[in-house]
């Protein structure tokens, strides 16, 4: 603890930013560190996913992280 009696580990700063982030924002819900890792992977293609969170596997990032479902365009048949 510091000399204000706060603890400087990063549990409780991210805690604290929770608290000021809800009160003085638009945000209505609490969210994690690892809740942020989950967007990256799911905003971005596999590949650039598995690569921005340092992972060696395309799967692990898949079967983990991504938390979006995938959109799967329809193919179109015989140009009916």
């Amino acid at each position: 603890m510091n000399e204000n009696g706060r603890s400087n580990s990063f549990d409780s700063l991210w805690q604290r930013f929770m608290t000021k982030a809800l009160k003085e924002t638009q945000l209505v819900e609490r969210f994690t560190e690892h809740d942020l890792r989950a967007k990256v992977a799911s905003d971005n293609e596999s590949e650039r996913a598995r690569q921005l969170l340092g992972h060696t596997s395309v799967i692990t990032t898949d079967r983990i992280y991504r938390r979006k479902p995938e959109l799967i365009k329809p193919s179109v048949r015989g140009g009916k």
